[in-house]
């Protein structure tokens, strides 16, 4: 087996492996929302029945859940950041191909490697990015956090990490969820990388056959 098909497989298999872990977040939104209706509806119920002084003094905790919609939001963001890479290795991302049957064979791989390079160049941008939204940038002549790291002051390196920012109706911290979405761009980059070489191989094979 050539090295290609070694790199093909495992990059196959870390897509494959986070699509399905994003998938948990698909079903964490599905549960929340689906719980959360069912509560309104019988908080709805039990207030027409009773009035809602006396459910609200009863049985207080008989409402919609708090947060549903940051909650929500966690877990589709969560799905669709662990879903690119997979959307990127299976070409699964939109594309139109109204006038692929007009171009030559070569043409439309050069158009394929060119959306490839496209995607890898918006995943490099998105990846440092979102890197200034986790670490604080470090001002005056002070080391980076990667310098930080490989000196091993892990207590500044940690100070450097953004805390201070918080979901508006939970109050959760969102760094957690910034360095989760940069992990996934990371492995989005990396696949997207992984397909330029692909599409560029597929390139050589068909100007050497003269096609």
């Amino acid at each position: 087996m050539t090295m290609f098909a070694h790199v093909e497989r495992a990059m196959t298999r870390l897509a494959t492996g986070l699509a399905l872990i994003g998938g948990t977040g698909l079903l964490f939104a599905t549960i929340i929302t689906c719980v959360s209706i069912i509560l309104k509806l019988a908080r709805r119920v039990l207030d027409a029945l009773f009035g809602s002084s006396y459910v609200g003094d009863t049985i207080p905790w008989l409402h919609a859940i708090l947060g549903e919609e940051e909650l929500v939001t966690y877990g589709v963001g969560f799905a669709l950041f662990a879903a690119l890479p997979w959307a990127m290795i299976r070409k699964g991302h939109i594309r139109v191909d109204l006038f692929e049957p007009l171009f030559g064979s070569r043409f439309n791989k050069i158009l394929d490697l060119l959306g490839d390079l496209t995607l890898a160049v918006l995943a490099y941008l998105i990846m440092t990015r979102q890197w200034f939204l986790i670490v604080k940038k470090s001002r005056g002549p002070k080391e980076g956090f990667g310098e930080l790291l490989l000196q091993g002051d892990f207590g500044e390196a940690m100070g450097r990490i953004s805390m201070n920012q918080e979901s508006q109706i939970l109050g959760m911290p969102l760094w957690p969820t910034y360095i989760v979405a940069e992990i996934c761009v990371a492995a989005f980059f990396v696949t997207a990388c992984f397909c330029v070489w692909r599409s560029t191989r597929v390139l050589f094979e068909i100007s050497k056959s003269g096609v």
